[in-house]
């Protein structure tokens, strides 16, 4: 065809006129559908990944809400907790080891707070509880002068027994027996109060000088087993913990001398600096509930017979 000529669409190879018209394949019908079905097979296939992934994104987004939310109810805040141990018996021993690293690395796992602990003397505790310095410490018997400054979550219970020389207590079975053998010493350790009945039983024996004091629990148990003192009152955790130590299994008889007096509540010690009201009851409702579902004992159990683990958890 020359120029000027005109042209049908027919003609043409495309809708278009000139070069790029000739370059633009036609799609019909079927191949349309084709193309649409496949683009929507992978969309398909696409969109449940697409909403798996929303869904975990919703889930970890609803576990750091309800982690933030857990972490500001128990008072942790965004700084570590300053906690104290202080090493006596089976509650602390070993840089680490014991019921109450046991019971606090629990708490830690449920609440998610974080801890920056440290292993002090009892004296000190109490005087940086007071001030600020410490947060938390653990094994706190409270008392009116105490409650001035922190709030107390119990967890256990503890009642002093008579350790008594395996020879002697064939004769004595009460505190009446070692009353009336006049030659028997008791020892003890300096200011440590015992319980109200243990304590007035105690002043009796001081007034016959047949009370030996000492600086520290560790050195009345080791007169206890070289014989120069006849018996002495320790709690479960200390007691079984110094007797492994000194290898005394055979040497000593544990008895109960005041079988109606209940135990001495113990349990974590909350600076009033940094915990509110609501604070320690919520972590008193933790405990509870750790002693509801078995772990408490399962701890205690670690390191006490089964027997007198039981008996500390009637706090």
């Amino acid at each position: 065809m020359g120029e000027g000529q005109n042209h049908t669409d027919a003609e043409l190879p495309g809708v278009f006129r000139g070069k790029e018209a000739q370059s633009t394949p036609q799609i019909t019908g079927g191949q349309y559908n084709k193309t649409l079905m496949s683009t929507q097979g992978e969309f398909c296939m696409i969109l449940p990944k697409f909403f798996a992934l929303s869904g975990l994104l919703v889930g970890c987004l609803i576990s750091f809400g309800a982690r933030a939310v857990q972490t500001t109810a128990f008072g942790c805040g965004t700084k570590p907790i300053r906690l104290a141990y202080y090493d006596y018996g089976y509650f602390h021993f070993d840089n680490g080891r014991g019921i109450d690293p046991d019971v606090v690395n629990e708490l830690k796992r449920r609440t998610g707070c974080k801890f920056d602990t440290q292993v002090m003397a009892r004296a000190r505790i109490w005087a940086d509880l007071a001030s600020g310095e410490l947060d938390m410490s653990v094994s706190g018997i409270r008392n009116a002068e105490r409650d001035k400054f922190a709030g107390f979550a119990n967890y256990l219970s503890m009642k002093n027994y008579a350790l008594v020389q395996k020879n002697v207590a064939t004769q004595v079975h009460r505190g009446e027996d070692f009353v009336a053998t006049k030659a028997l010493q008791f020892g003890v350790v300096r200011a440590f109060k015992h319980g109200e009945k243990q304590d007035q039983w105690l002043d009796q024996l001081r007034q016959e000088k047949r009370v030996q004091e000492s600086a520290d629990v560790e050195t009345v148990f080791r007169k206890l087993k070289e014989q120069r003192v006849d018996a002495m009152y320790s709690q479960p955790p200390a007691y079984r913990r110094n007797i492994d130590v000194l290898g005394m299994q055979n040497d000593v008889v544990v008895q109960d001398w005041t079988p109606g007096e209940k135990g001495v509540s113990l349990g974590l010690i909350l600076s009033r600096r940094r915990f509110s009201d609501a604070d320690v009851v919520r972590w008193q409702a933790l405990l509870n509930a750790m002693r509801a579902d078995g772990t408490l004992k399962r701890i205690f159990t670690r390191y006490l017979p089964p027997d007198e683990a039981g008996k500390m958890l009637d706090y």
